[in-house]
């Protein structure tokens, strides 16, 4: 049988509120009288909350307000009581906080009273009584787009859109995360960087392993901000630097090739709505062909799809596919790539041993950023992950180093197995500590923190050793050393493919190698990584030219018959 629900009745004093418990004496409808409230001296008994009325006029539209004190976050919050069709319900109003300043208003009772004012009077018939559930209509509000929304987004610029994505933090379509770190770099460059605003922004890796971004607040990486305080929003960034203020000139580091991005060029100035799948691709084609090489208007195409996502994602737009996915790149029959040179190359064992001999030569020089070659070399993994290892991760007694998912490149738990060379590797970073100067490096081991930290780690300025700035972020200077004292050719990713085709060659089979490379499939290894040595190419070329002519028979010469 149903429990029937039982009405709430009028309180017998006729102040107009429902039901309030019989030990709980109403209190007055002001701040004052909330502020005496003190949590600690109230009788909780067993229950979690207690619910305290509010004296207000028989028939005020603050009928049924009350204030619930929680017991455990001792939070006093404004909850509205109602019934609709015989069926009571709550809905809680919002937290008390009382008033600050100009900046910080809080909510209140005055704040209170406006809302429940809106509220009582889309809510109820001319009785009073409620005939829509206020509750509802919040959370309809929340997930809706309400039509001053549509009108909101239909006036949206590209570059609106620009900075949508940059408050949002560049966020994963398809998943609970942010981009990874190179991937925000990358589109944040093209979409608002080339410009000082760039300068004001530090990228790093939070633990999960996405991608995070926060303003820097020393303020000498900008010329125009030497005198006035430090960006602390995106809103400051964006109206410090405007669009089409304050680029980057052609500079070394910076902006090598002289680029523009796009929050700085006209076409940002295109309605987000004018982008669609007829008009949009020629827009974008347009903006590309301003752009020199192949391979930066891929990444420049990659960024502005991206940001079409976002923008569809978001229901800004309502196309039925991206229009960026509509633009069709001719690719060049000869691609000039400085980065590609080393492609096809790969280190012979003597060459490796070169190698091993130099960083061992320069480690005084270059302390970490030595080792950290070293283990790239005797391991065969990718810089990325290599460099954010930490002591933490090695468990001695399993002979493992973990790799776990938030550093690694496919996202997934791996590990390395501690060999004889690799364990050699650790010796010579628990040496580091004990050189004369180097004994601040200790904290890294003893907190169990990065095993490759960064030179630039200073104890004075409050540098924590698990921040993601006390690590290593290049062996650039180390690795030139290292090539010119070897004569090696090749770049740091050369020794991932060097130790591909080792492992390969040595066990016999793709399936094995890739256990120890951490690759997912055998065709990436066998496609990318195997590349055989031209000094072994020709030798086993010599090999079955010299089978071939044993197996021939004795030359006679040719005699017309």
């Amino acid at each position: 049988m149903k429990k029937t629900t039982k009405k709430l009745v009028t309180f017998p004093s006729g102040i107009g509120h429902n039901n309030p418990p019989k030990d709980i004496e109403p209190i007055e409808f002001t701040n004052s009288a909330i502020k005496e409230i003190k949590v600690d001296r109230l009788d909780f008994g067993k229950k979690r909350y207690l619910e305290i009325p509010f004296i207000v006029p028989k028939g005020s539209h603050l009928k049924g307000l009350i204030l619930t004190v929680s017991k455990a976050t001792k939070k006093k919050t404004f909850t509205l009581r109602f019934w609709i069709n015989k069926k009571a319900y709550k809905h809680h109003l919002g937290d008390f906080k009382d008033y600050r300043s100009s900046n910080n208003p809080g909510f209140s009772c005055p704040h209170v009273n406006t809302k429940q004012y809106e509220i009582h009077k889309e809510h109820t018939n001319d009785k009073g009584l409620y005939i829509k559930n206020p509750k509802l209509t919040e959370k309809i509000k929340e997930t809706k787009i309400t039509e001053k929304q549509i009108e909101t987004y239909k006036s949206l610029t590209i570059r609106d859109v620009i900075e949508l994505v940059c408050k949002d933090g560049f966020p994963k379509m398809l998943e609970e995360q942010k981009l990874s770190k190179r991937a925000l770099c990358d589109y944040f460059r093209y979409l608002c960087g080339y410009n000082w605003r760039a300068r004001h922004i530090y990228f790093y890796e939070d633990d999960e392993g996405s991608g995070a971004m926060e303003f820097r607040k020393n303020p000498k990486f900008s010329r125009f901000n030497t005198k006035t305080r430090a960006v602390t929003s995106w809103d400051q960034l964006f109206k410090k630097f405007p669009s089409g203020k304050s680029q980057l000139t052609k500079e070394l580091h910076f902006n090598p090739t002289g680029s523009t991005s796009l929050y700085d060029h006209e076409f940002s100035k295109t309605l987000i709505n004018n982008m669609t799948m007829e008009e949009g691709p020629i827009m974008i084609e347009n903006y590309l062909d301003e752009k020199s090489s192949w391979g930066t208007k891929r990444n420049i195409l990659d960024a502005i799809g991206y940001l079409l996502n976002y923008a569809l994602v978001k229901r800004i737009i309502k196309p039925r596919i991206n229009p960026a996915r509509l633009v069709r790149l001719k690719k060049p029959g000869k691609i000039i790539n400085y980065a590609s040179r080393y492609n096809e190359t790969t280190f012979s064992l003597e060459d490796l041993n070169l190698i091993y001999n130099a960083c061992v030569e320069i480690s005084k020089q270059f302390p970490y950023q030595a080792e950290l070659i070293m283990m790239m070399m005797f391991t065969g993994r990718r810089f990325q992950e290599t460099s954010k290892l930490k002591w933490s991760n090695i468990k001695a007694d399993e002979r493992i180093i973990e790799i776990p998912r938030a550093i690694n490149k496919i996202r997934i738990d791996q590990f390395i197995t501690i060999t004889e060379p690799v364990q050699m590797v650790l010796n010579y970073l628990k040496e580091i500590p004990n050189r004369p100067g180097m004994e601040k490096f200790k904290v890294f081991e003893e907190e169990k923190t990065w095993l490759f930290p960064t030179m630039r780690f200073r104890i004075a300025h409050k540098w924590s050793p698990t921040s993601d700035k006390a690590r290593i972020k290049t062996v650039h200077r180390a690795w030139c050393l290292v090539r010119e004292m070897t004569g090696v050719v090749g770049a740091c990713k050369t020794l991932r493919k060097s130790f591909s085709t080792l492992a390969k060659d040595t066990l016999g089979s793709t399936g094995s190698a890739t256990k120890l490379t951490g690759h997912l499939k055998d065709e990436t290894l066998d496609r990318f990584y195997y590349k055989t040595n031209k000094t072994k190419i020709i030798q086993d070329a010599d090999s079955v030219g010299k089978l071939l002519m044993l197996n021939l028979p004795q030359h006679h010469p040719i005699t017309k018959q």
